[in-house]
């Protein structure tokens, strides 16, 4: 396992470096320039002053020179500077982060907890009504898109039914939680809930989608097999057969796309956080676009392939927890 662990953490470092280097070369395909954008709002400045920032940010230098000054910087810790906050971009997404890792794993988990019972319902009840509601459910959360959905939400629960709030951040769950446990009430938990609702929703929606297939179609493929057959014939309870024969083998394929799918929920918050102007990475990687600010967008996308490729690597070293047999040695 050790060997297995240290290869993949050696091709997850090429990975991530091809990535950075092919977001470096499409950035500047952009139209645009950044400092013509920094300086919108200043009409007394000259061509020429233009030139000597342009120089003094290193816009003038070839690509790969600047991608190499990028890449020295990132080894000793430093991802570079926001041309438009004038600020170093670790700090900018070291704030921004939390947010978005609190939107994907709320949204993973409102698509946990409707994929794997309906998932398992479905596959026990092929062919009833219960099935078809499933598969009719599947086809239509995976059919929607992620905005519109969202939309389609803040038009219905906040600006109808006012419900939920249309868009924002309350209090970080994590900092609700622990006013709730200090006794400072729950006031402050329910509103970060509430404002994470919507958000999740749309961004989990097409997740449970795909995860009710997936795991009807594992299910079905496994109580069908002989080992589920002669544990049912031995008398077992159907409850012991299903659960904990039955589920634990058809979930080896239902990781593998979990794990995926978490990855590109991370790439999804970019859309939904425009969205609902929820204050994670993803709005600002958009806003970063927007502004022409090369070396942000360049960390934004470093930290993000980072996540991706250890969620990959952490899945694949859960498929051994699940199931004993498989080695990578």
């Amino acid at each position: 396992m050790g060997g297995f662990v240290f290869r993949r953490v050696l091709y997850s470092l090429i990975v991530v470096l091809c990535v950075l280097f092919i977001v470096s070369l499409l950035v500047r395909i952009i139209p645009g320039d950044p400092v013509d954008v920094m300086m919108a709002g200043n009409p007394g400045m000259t061509e020429q002053d233009k030139e000597q920032i342009r120089q003094q940010l290193g816009l003038k230098d070839p690509v790969l020179v600047q991608f190499e000054k990028y890449i020295v910087g990132v080894v000793h810790g430093d991802l570079g500077s926001s041309l438009r906050f004038r600020t170093p971009n670790l700090g900018l997404i070291s704030t921004r982060l939390p947010a978005t890792l609190e939107l994907t794993l709320f949204s993973m988990l409102i698509a946990v907890i409707i994929a794997v019972p309906l998932g398992i319902i479905t596959a026990l009840k092929q062919d009833s009504a219960v099935d078809y509601g499933g598969s009719v459910f599947a086809l239509i959360g995976i059919s929607t898109p992620n905005f519109l959905l969202g939309i389609i939400l803040i038009l219905v629960f906040a600006v109808e039914f006012k419900v939920f709030p249309a868009s924002g951040q309350a209090d970080p769950l994590y900092v609700a939680i622990g006013k709730a446990v200090t006794g400072q009430g729950l006031g402050s938990l329910g509103d970060s809930l509430r404002h994470l609702v919507l958000p999740s929703v749309a961004l989990g929606m097409a997740v449970a989608a795909a995860n009710v297939r997936m795991i009807r179609s594992s299910m079905l493929d496994v109580i069908r097999t002989d080992y589920i057959r002669f544990a049912k014939a031995k008398g077992l309870p159907g409850r012991v057969v299903f659960a904990k024969h039955a589920f634990r083998n058809a979930l080896i394929p239902t990781v593998t796309v979990l794990g995926l799918q978490l990855g590109q929920l991370l790439g999804g918050t970019f859309v939904i956080e425009t969205v609902f102007a929820w204050p994670g990475i993803g709005r600002l990687a958009v806003q970063a676009i927007f502004w022409r600010d090369y070396p942000l967008i360049q960390a934004v996308v470093l930290v993000t392939a980072i996540m991706f490729v250890t969620i990959n690597l952490l899945v694949d070293i859960i498929y051994h927890w699940i199931d004993p047999r498989i080695r990578y040695d």
